[in-house]
């Protein structure tokens, strides 16, 4: 059974929280303190990194995908916050 999300965004919400986690992950690269991040972490920045890349910039206009997207953004944020 699928589980319902607490909590709904809409477009505009979307995008600012995409572009908050994509700056906090270019805060942690140029400050160099990714090393202190757990491996699981590390492993949403990949996937977080691997769907950006994949939406904004090859242009890839599957909702799915910009699903996916928001949602692991929404929890890449609720992590990085949680470990720093």
């Amino acid at each position: 059974m699928l589980k319902q999300q607490d909590y709904i965004l809409n477009t505009q919400e979307e995008y600012k929280q995409i572009d908050s986690v994509k700056k906090m992950i270019q805060d942690i690269h140029e400050s160099g303190n990714f090393f202190h991040l757990s491996l699981k972490t590390l492993e949403l920045i990949r996937r977080f990194n691997m769907l950006f890349v994949r939406v904004f910039e090859k242009n890839d206009e599957s909702p799915s995908v910009f699903n996916q997207l928001v949602i692991l953004s929404h929890h890449l944020e609720e992590q990085l916050l949680r470990e720093n």
